[in-house]
């Protein structure tokens, strides 16, 4: 069987190995010059949103043999908003570094890989899918779903990010809401060590002339005042597949819809989309059944992400004081309880009282 793969990012490295681990040798096309991202970044795994999974890592070494070290552990997470600072504490999840360095996820994924990456190659996949049984998708971007007519878009934002050097705990992250600069984004600093970290600020809906705006009134009204040793911008684009796999052509990652940057999350979809394209192809099954409950998983965030959109500051911080009431506090965090998922059916109606109609994208 002869299989295609068309991105070296964390999706098409575990596809890659899913298959390798089958007996079958992949041919991949990365167009970069090497894996991982040129600017470094750091992505969360946050426990609360893989219920009932205690432990994506473990999780992912259990089923499919992966084996990735993370930063960190996180130990606490500390949400700020208008006028409330809340800590959360407790074993949460884990900081995972992306780039290129030695530590970076891709990197280490392709470490265990024994077929070659192809760089310098700007892979196409219609053509590749005439010569190959099957392509799997898996470039990080929307195009090739939006090309096969599938794909979209529910989100748009423009992200602002710097690598900053000072004094950080390793083991927490923090996440910042206030409209006044993000509107319904958010801002959030991550560590990659004791003495460098992330400082980002990703804004939805407006265009790049106003975020050289946000990003000054993010750093002025949270009184950063880091020494800056990188800054970088990106636009993101995020979004729904109606399909993930037409014909012999299989869409993993951000290119099947799987991720998204909302608090940093969506590499644990991501990563595990990879391994189920693999082993849908070596195993003869319904690649779009076996990723099924990964895009309810992201339509929950995006309408979660809808319910935010329509919150002032003084509806973000009433929510943010709610979820850490004593009681409510230790159900979310302390136990593995699917709160998300109980809450999802709440969340739509409360989006579909406040849009006063009903939004099929979001269903499920």
């Amino acid at each position: 069987m002869r299989v295609a793969i068309i991105g070296a990012g964390p999706s098409g490295l575990v596809c890659a190995l899913a298959l390798e681990r089958r007996g079958i040798k992949p041919d991949i096309f990365e167009r970069g010059r090497r894996v991982g991202f040129t600017v470094p970044r750091v992505d969360i795994l946050l426990q609360l949103f893989q219920r009932p999974q205690r432990d994506q890592l473990r999780y992912l070494f259990d089923h499919f043999g992966f084996k990735i070290k993370p930063l960190a552990k996180i130990r606490r997470y500390i949400i700020h908003s208008l006028p409330h600072n809340v800590s959360i504490k407790g074993d949460l999840g884990y900081l995972m570094e992306r780039g290129q360095s030695r530590d970076a996820v891709e990197t280490q994924l392709a470490r265990q890989l024994r077929s070659k990456i192809k760089f310098n190659i700007h892979a196409g996949y219609r053509a590749l899918a005439s010569e190959y049984d099957y392509v799997v998708v898996a470039e990080g971007n929307h195009l090739a779903a939006k090309d096969l007519k599938i794909w979209e878009t529910a989100i748009t934002a423009w992200v602002k990010g710097a690598i900053v050097l000072g004094r950080f705990d390793t083991e927490a992250a923090a996440v910042y809401f206030n409209m006044d600069y993000a509107k319904h984004g958010f801002g959030s600093i991550i560590p990659f060590s004791r003495e460098r970290a992330l400082l980002a600020l990703h804004v939805p809906y407006i265009d790049h002339s106003e975020l050289t705006l946000c990003w000054n009134k993010f750093m002025e009204q949270e009184n950063f005042r880091p020494e800056i040793i990188e800054t970088f911008e990106l636009h993101h684009t995020g979004g729904f597949t109606a399909r993930q796999q037409v014909d012999n052509i299989l869409l993993a990652g951000a290119s099947g819809g799987f991720t998204d940057s909302f608090l940093g999350l969506g590499l644990f979809e991501g990563i595990l989309s990879g391994a189920l394209a693999g082993k849908a192809i070596a195993e003869g099954l319904n690649y779009e059944q076996l990723v099924s409950h990964l895009t309810r998983q992201v339509k929950r965030r995006f309408a979660f992400r809808e319910a935010l959109n329509s919150m002032d500051n003084t509806g973000l911080d009433r929510l943010i004081r709610a979820i850490t009431l004593p009681g409510i506090k230790q159900a979310i965090y302390n136990t593995n309880i699917d709160i998300l998922g109980l809450l999802y059916p709440y969340v739509m109606q409360y989006v579909r009282a406040k849009n006063s109609r009903p939004d099929d994208r979001l269903k499920i």
